[in-house]
């Protein structure tokens, strides 16, 4: 599978993403704070919202095929740069008042020392009283929903099939996705995804956040002003770094 093909049908997979709602509670959780680094940007749908009330976004992705449909959106943004780089090893020569990482990013990241090496990096590119939010897939997303389901949807002109395989001992789960999108004749053109995500105890997330050095750690269920719960589908983290 070329992930050029992939990137071409994600904004249509992520149709019901409220993006809106998702910006209006990071606008409210960052405040004043205007210099934002965007990890793992992917399409730059987010991107676009912050650049449109005049917030300076320097944005990154791993996916250079995703950040071409990221440039394709927002090219015409003086506050905008865009970088293809890795949330393990990222180095940018500046400091940030704000960082985000949205859209199960941290998900992807397969183990603890992965996860506690990212966070370390955030924290060396913020500034003093600055702010860091970022969400994940539960456990019990990846448990319940996902589990060892499959799931087929048909929309538009995209019919999906997608398996779950789900590890209950590391709280891993494996997607294979095949995507069937109808060209202008007519004719089906297979598409297939694989990935696989982790997920995570809050409890631990907030003591790797802890280690590194971030403070004032608050968890909310999705992006919603209400706290995480044991049956919440998204956590959303917001700290601190305040020395």
């Amino acid at each position: 599978m070329s992930y050029l093909e992939f990137a071409e049908i994600y904004d249509s997979l992520m149709t019901d993403i409220p993006y809106d709602n998702w910006v209006d509670f990071i606008k409210r959780k960052i405040g004043a704070r205007k210099d934002i680094l965007e990890i793992a940007c992917g399409t730059g749908n987010i991107t676009r919202l912050l650049a449109d009330d005049n917030y300076k976004i320097t944005a990154f992705d791993l996916s250079e095929e995703m950040l071409v449909k990221a440039y394709e959106k927002l090219r015409r943004y003086s506050n905008v740069s865009i970088f293809n780089m890795n949330m393990l090893d990222f180095r940018i020569d500046k400091y940030f008042d704000a960082a985000i990482c949205c859209c199960d990013g941290i998900n992807y990241l397969l183990n603890e020392e992965e996860v506690e090496g990212f966070f370390s990096r955030v924290y060396e590119h913020l500034s003093t009283d600055s702010v860091f939010l970022f969400d994940y897939s539960t456990i019990h997303k990846l448990q319940n929903q996902l589990g060892r389901n499959t799931i087929v949807t048909e929309e538009d002109d995209i019919f999906m099939v997608w398996e779950n395989l789900y590890d209950e001992e590391d709280h891993t789960c494996e997607m294979t996705l095949n995507f069937f999108v109808c060209d202008s004749n007519g004719l089906y053109r297979r598409i297939e995804e694989y990935q696989k995500q982790k997920s995570y105890e809050c409890q631990i997330i907030c003591l790797m956040l802890k280690q590194v050095g971030f403070s004032s750690i608050e968890v909310f269920d999705g992006y919603h002003e209400e706290s995480c719960h044991l049956t919440s589908d998204r956590a959303v983290f917001v700290c601190k770094k305040e020395n």
